[in-house]
């Protein structure tokens, strides 16, 4: 039997919610904001209330010192606006990938909600309602979840694939024409640009690549004009648009799409675009069956080992595993697949070297040594795979800024 799809006021349906229940929010350009200020306008009726997802883009207000006793944010992937609130004990981190995390705020998993909010278009005339610019985890959540609420947005882009709900599967909706939170492209300078060139020549023609958000994805996607017949796997932003009009990008399989209003207007109703959930655009055995696919990821630091940190300093949690691993370990068994991890080798303004002779105390390991695979920096590029310990230190020492190498080097004698 359906559900009744029943129309509401945005008030209405934040008052189908109880006190103490867990509720899943999408992510990204899909960041629900009208029924999470509906959310905060009834906190005292709701609290304490459990709200739980990835990656939000907004200022989380519900996380401000006012609701400190309403709402707790149960989160796999941290940012700038929600770590002092972590540190403060208002947010629990779960160390999860995000294939995994599919599974763990799913139906049956340790954080299984009782209510999913889905951010979609209008019904069609079939009754489907796409999801638009986020599918990645609220749609299989909310194919299972006991409640499904949906704020409808015309302004949200029709997407196609695997991005729809009948609506026969949602319990009620509530009309919010609001703009979608916008992801705009990020200051480029010379180093971005160096490790760009550097991964660029790493690419072959006809590759899938993966590719994360911040500057270096962005140069990168910049310098690959020359490309042919190249896909894109699991995220889409602005910056690659340019080539997807000159034909350089050719197809798409896509999970999340995070940009400004140029990106969503492209996408609407393109079929080009070919949405997927995380249950498949981050499954490693899926990731693994594809030809040529190129893993493009960022990180905080790389010791000598080839150890990869992309989530903390020290103890301190700064953001967390999103689908790195999934990529690198799909990356290592995909026929000529290759992982990158691409960073600068210095911080901090050049005080600090991100190529470090061990990982420091506290530290998560993102990517373990044995899937490093390339590593590039403004200085190099080296690749690990079936390198001794000896040479891969050897070999990340040459992509380290030179003014720390003779640190680095006094380190291995005495390690």
């Amino acid at each position: 039997m359906g559900r009744a799809f029943e129309k509401l006021t945005l008030a209405d349906a934040v008052g189908r919610l109880r006190l103490g229940q867990r509720v899943l929010l999408p992510p990204g350009s899909a960041e629900p904001t009208a029924f999470i200020e509906e959310l905060c306008r009834q906190a005292e009726r709701l609290a304490p209330l459990t709200l739980m997802g990835g990656l939000l883009l907004g200022d989380y207000p519900f996380l401000k010192p006012e609701h400190a006793r309403h709402f707790q944010w149960v989160t796999w992937q941290l940012m700038p606006p929600a770590v002092s609130a972590w540190e403060r004990g208002r947010v629990r981190f779960v160390p999860a990938r995000y294939f995994d995390a599919v599974r763990l705020f799913g139906r049956g998993g340790p954080w299984a909600p009782d209510a999913v909010i889905v951010h979609a278009t209008p019904p069609d005339r079939h009754g489907y309602l796409s999801l638009g610019v986020s599918v990645s985890y609220p749609l299989p959540a909310a194919r299972e979840a006991p409640l499904v609420i949906a704020q409808v947005n015309p302004r949200m882009p029709r997407t196609l694939g695997n991005a729809f709900l009948h609506r026969s599967q949602i319990d009620c909706w509530a009309e919010a024409d609001s703009p979608l939170v916008e992801y705009p492209p990020s200051p480029l300078g010379s180093v971005e640009r160096e490790i760009a060139a550097r991964v660029a020549r790493l690419i072959p023609d006809g590759a899938t690549i993966q590719l994360g958000i911040g500057s270096i994805p962005q140069a990168i996607m910049e310098a690959l004009g020359d490309k042919r017949a190249l896909g894109v796997h699991s995220l889409l932003v602005d910056h690659m648009l340019p080539l997807i009009e000159k034909g350089v990008i050719t197809n798409t399989r896509i999970g999340e799409v995070m940009g400004t209003r140029a990106l969503f207007d492209f996408v609407h109703d393109n079929p080009l675009v070919r949405m997927e959930p995380s249950d498949i655009v981050h499954d490693p055995q899926v990731v693994g069956r594809i030809q040529d696919f190129i893993s493009i990821n960022s990180a905080l630091e790389v010791d000598l080992s080839g150890q990869v940190n992309a989530e903390s300093v020290g103890a301190r949690q700064l953001a967390g595993i999103g689908g790195q691993f999934d990529f690198v370990l799909g990356a290592s068994r995909a026929p000529g697949g290759a992982s990158i991890i691409a960073l600068p080798s210095t911080g901090k303004g050049g005080a600090v070297s991100r190529i470090v002779a061990r990982l420091g105390d506290g530290a998560a390991v993102t990517t373990p040594r044995y899937l490093a695979d390339w590593v590039v920096t403004e200085h190099g590029e080296a690749r690990l795979t079936g390198l001794s310990v000896a040479e891969r230190a050897r070999a990340l020492l040459g992509l380290a800024d030179p003014k720390f190498r003779d640190e680095l080097e006094r380190s291995l004698a005495t390690s």
